[in-house]
């Protein structure tokens, strides 16, 4: 039985180098993103390349897509435009974006390694290189209980280099490539965690697609303070399935779909976060 009858991955190209505007380039990048979820899980997705100059283009042809599908996932896609399709969109169908699910198993990847450097999270100083790739990411951290977070982008390099910066981080996620890589077996040195898993943004996907379709209340995914909670549930389940050799779990984890749902549909019918 499928995840989801129709998952759109929709997406105009603006965050893929060189090409937005080529109508072919983005529906190629989109497809290799279904067809993988097809091929590990059991999420029903196709691509959907759309052209778009702002977030109320994107939106109005989001608006356009067949009936029956039950969900949207906005990739490939600058994060301001989709983060803004997404609230406009909001009390239709679950909208979610690649920067909200890359920032999902970012967070689970930080989780791990502290985990595994014997760091409480309330004890973990974490520093984010380029953040605005992955806006969520400081704010899932927060909700996870990280203890402190730093955010760093290159510019700030003149008055304050990253070296200073890092110091006495448990972990650095280096979005923006700014960090020369070290071992997360390291203890005295911070880890650096770079985004170099083809499926990283993949991971969370059907799991919240299916805890969001099927949930107690379907409006409830438009809100932000529960979307935060569902997506701190998502995170903390996929590092719970991290094998040893790696701080994120496989895409084709028979295990992933599930755990997730269900720690998502947890946050979703539980209380209000306050």
């Amino acid at each position: 039985m499928n995840v989801a009858a129709g998952l759109a991955i929709a997406g105009d190209g603006s965050a893929l180098p060189g090409a937005e505007g080529d109508p072919g380039a983005v529906l190629a990048a989109l497809s290799g993103d279904a067809r993988s979820l097809r091929d590990h899980t059991s999420l029903n997705a196709f691509p959907v390349a759309v052209a778009a100059r702002d977030a109320g283009d994107l939106s109005t042809a989001v608006r356009a897509l067949p009936t029956g599908i039950t969900a949207v996932f906005l990739a490939r896609t600058e994060a301001a435009r989709a983060g803004a399709a997404q609230r406009a969109l909001a009390g239709g169908v679950p909208v979610l974006t690649e920067q909200d699910t890359l920032g999902v198993a970012l967070a689970a990847s930080v989780l791990v390694t502290l985990r595994r450097k014997d760091i409480p999270c309330r004890a973990g100083r974490v520093v984010v290189t380029g953040a605005e790739l992955a806006p969520l990411l400081v704010s899932l951290l927060m909700a996870a209980g990280v203890g402190d977070i730093a955010s760093w982008r290159p510019a700030d390099a003149p008055g304050f280099p990253l070296a200073a910066i890092a110091r006495d981080a448990a972990v650095v996620v280096d979005l923006a490539r700014a960090a020369g890589s070290r071992s997360v077996a390291e203890d005295t040195a911070p880890a650096v965690l770079v985004h170099d898993d083809p499926f990283a943004h993949l991971l969370a996907l059907p799991g919240l697609v299916r805890a969001l379709r099927d949930g107690p209340d379907s409006r409830r995914h438009a809100d932000p303070l529960y979307r935060l909670e569902v997506y701190r549930a998502g995170a903390h389940a996929l590092a719970t399935l991290a094998p040893v050799d790696r701080v994120l779990p496989e895409l084709s984890d028979p295990d992933l779909t599930r755990r997730v749902a269900d720690a998502a549909a947890a946050a979703l019918s539980g209380p209000r976060p306050r």
